[in-house]
């Protein structure tokens, strides 16, 4: 029996476009976050009644995620803008005939696919590339535990107690130093240093997912009120742990702060975001 899934989809257009402004996640995480990812062709398209919506068919010719790999799946579409009305910057469909490259997510208790803010794409005009059909070909051997994500994480070591360690200190009120801080999955600090200033050079964890962050490394310290920035983030311990995405675990995270300096010349330690 044709296993088939009915999915709602709501935005459409033929081509991906820079109007529809939304990020589209590395391979490796929708890999991790899809129920199907699959090569499939469209074999029918059949209208409702009012024409305002359509059902596709997929036949599906390659699963890459392990499961039950139904080979038919059906998505409830929005038609054309010309029958609908509804013009946006996101708008999409999808052709009798095409294959695409689909990324199935259950959202709300159903299933279905995007074309923007996603890695699912028609083949006829988008190909994969080569370093996203490494991800495909390995994504079930994908260990997300393994890497460091970016979280603005929250200090679990007292802040005061640092920063009435340095009220001796008298620095410019203009003084500033962005601090990029590492911490391990059980909350505890591994580096701070300065952010760098020149080029950026990423950290080699594999050559598969692509889940490489910029490097930690210590930079050069041009002044004294830097030496103390770095010293005063170094002493900050711990930090709350990080849990991402649907894992169990927590995991390492790099967060940002900014030590810089009140009216009073004393050093105050900030929160900003991420570097």
């Amino acid at each position: 029996m044709k296993t088939t899934f009915i999915f709602t989809l709501l935005v459409f257009i033929t081509i991906k476009g820079f109007a529809c402004s939304c990020e589209t996640l590395k391979s490796a995480i929708e890999f991790h976050q899809s129920k199907y990812v699959f090569e499939g062709e469209v074999i029918e398209k059949v209208y409702a009644s009012d024409s305002l919506t359509n059902t596709i068919t997929f036949e599906i010719s390659k699963h890459y995620k392990n499961g039950d790999n139904p080979k038919f799946l059906k998505f409830q579409l929005n038609s054309e803008a010309e029958v609908t009305g509804l013009y946006s910057s996101c708008y999409w469909i999808a052709k009798k005939g095409q294959k695409w490259l689909v990324y199935a997510k259950t959202r709300n208790g159903k299933l279905n696919f995007q074309f923007f803010c996603s890695n699912s794409k028609p083949l006829e005009r988008l190909k994969i590339h080569p370093s996203e059909q490494k991800v495909l070909d390995n994504g079930n051997n994908l260990d997300l535990t393994k890497y460091r994500y970016i979280h603005t994480g929250e200090p679990i070591t007292s802040i005061d107690s640092i920063e009435n360690i340095y009220k001796k200190y008298k620095f410019d009120p203009s003084d500033f130093a962005f601090i990029r801080v590492d911490v391990d999955e059980k909350g505890r600090l591994e580096r701070a240093n300065l952010v760098p200033r020149g080029e950026r050079k990423f950290e080699v964890i594999d050559t598969i997912f692509g889940m490489n962050n910029f490097k930690n490394e210590r930079q050069k310290l041009r002044t004294e009120f830097e030496e103390i920035a770095v010293e005063v983030a170094n002493k900050i311990k711990s930090w709350e742990k990080y849990y991402v995405f649907d894992l169990k675990r927590s995991v390492k995270y790099r967060a940002g702060i900014l030590i810089e300096v009140n009216k009073d010349s004393i050093i105050k330690i900030r929160k900003p975001g991420s570097y």
